[in-house]
């Protein structure tokens, strides 16, 4: 850096609960060569309970937009693609209030990708309503084994051939799980993508829904792409090209 060599990196931990920690480790930087193509290039984001997704989908040169309050009432039409971060619907009344906005962007010929979001019974259960343009409820199953064997369930899906071929191994080297709060009922002009289950558990097939709508494309997926895309899982960018891609190639 700077022509100097930099071998120690520190990590702040800081919480309200005790002092500031300072963990000094061996400086290290991973870089993962991958082959991905993506067809929609502008990204709005909206933040919710925090996530670094927004600067993983940078790595791929997409230009990624935080979308404010003011940015959700104002003209969507610039961008090819928006996806809400995980628990949005969750903590973002003004997302809330906007999503009829952002059916409309879909219908127009938007792609709308929503990830998960957390069914908590001592919360308004009305966050969670309206999450697409046709009926779904979150659920509360999870699938907490990152090596779970994942099935395809619309093998024929546009979003499986394009642009990425999808194949099972783009879910190697998953970290920590493959999904969390899938849903459990769905209108059935919604399609499954994908389906896993922990050992001894059925299979879920609610992790990953999608619909064509109008001249767009929705997405709803709680597989925890917040947790493979900052850890540079190959398959995790490869598919979430595609589910990025969808307004383009679900004609």
């Amino acid at each position: 850096c700077g022509g100097r060599e930099i071998s120690t990196a520190m990590d702040v931990v800081s919480y309200s609960h005790f002092p500031p920690q300072a963990v000094l480790r061996p400086a290290a930087i991973d870089a993962v060569r991958v082959d991905v193509q993506v067809l929609a290039k502008r990204i709005g984001y909206v933040m919710g309970a925090g996530d670094n997704v927004p600067e993983a989908l940078a790595q791929l040169g997409l230009d990624v937009r935080l979308l404010g309050p003011d940015d959700l009432t104002g003209d969507l039409s610039g961008y090819d693609a928006i996806v809400t971060g995980v628990r949005a619907y969750n903590v973002r009344a003004d997302l809330r209030a906007n999503q009829h906005r952002l059916i409309d962007y879909v219908e127009r010929g938007g792609t709308l990708v929503v990830q998960y979001n957390v069914l908590d019974p001592r919360t308004d259960p009305s966050q969670l309503s309206d999450l697409g343009p046709f009926p779904l409820r979150t659920g509360r199953d999870r699938v907490s084994v990152e090596e779970a064997p994942v099935s395809f369930t619309d093998a024929a899906s546009p979003l499986l051939a394009a642009p990425n071929r999808i194949t099972a191994a783009d879910f190697d080297g998953w970290v920590q799980e493959r999904g969390l709060y899938f849903a459990s009922e769905w209108d059935p002009r919604y399609r499954t993508l994908f389906s896993c289950s922990d050992p001894g558990e059925p299979a879920r097939a609610g992790g990953t829904l999608y619909t064509k709508y109008g001249r767009g494309a929705y997405v709803f997926t709680a597989y925890s792409w917040f947790r493979q895309l900052p850890a540079g899982v190959p398959g995790a960018f490869r598919i979430f090209a595609n589910l990025l891609s969808a307004g383009k190639t679900l004609q």
